[in-house]
């Protein structure tokens, strides 16, 4: 019986020493990967960040934008050439109209109040995309609330 006790103490001393060891890899392949969720976990967190502060940054631009939208400081937008050419052409095609209207505003006055209207209402890369017909159907309302200033 002694014997026995001793050899079953032998065995589990072995095992006991044996699965010590195999608890401490275990644990230590454990504590690696606790180290490589935080690492993820920090990194993780500076990536929101720095998002959170792409979307600050955006929404910033887009109020600005807003801002300028409304107050019309986007007008200059459409190139100053192609303002005075739109304004030049224009001119010449109401100038006959306004001229026949005594309360007519001056032609000029006109198409500079209608391209204003225009610029606030369109991008040019949008306005530019469009037929002469569209084009003209655009500005037709402008034209109408700018005839008589």
């Amino acid at each position: 019986m002694r014997i026995v006790a001793a050899f079953l103490c032998l065995i589990l001393g072995a095992s006991c020493s044996s699965s010590s060891s195999d608890d401490q890899s275990v644990v230590a392949g454990l504590e690696a990967k606790v180290e490589e969720l935080s690492a993820s976990l920090t990194a993780s967190t500076e990536s929101e960040a720095a998002l959170e502060a792409k979307v600050e940054a955006l929404q910033l631009k887009l109020e600005a934008a807003s801002e300028q939208m409304k107050s019309g400081e986007y007008i200059a937008a459409w190139p100053d050439d192609y303002q005075e050419t739109w304004i030049e052409i224009c001119t010449l095609i109401v100038k006959g109209g306004a001229e026949a209207d005594p309360s007519a505003a001056p032609a000029q006055d006109i198409c500079a109040c209608s391209l204003n209207g225009l610029m606030k209402a369109f991008k040019i890369r949008e306005y530019e995309s469009w037929t002469q017909e569209l084009k003209d159907a655009a500005a037709a309302p402008y034209v109408s609330l700018c005839w008589y200033l």
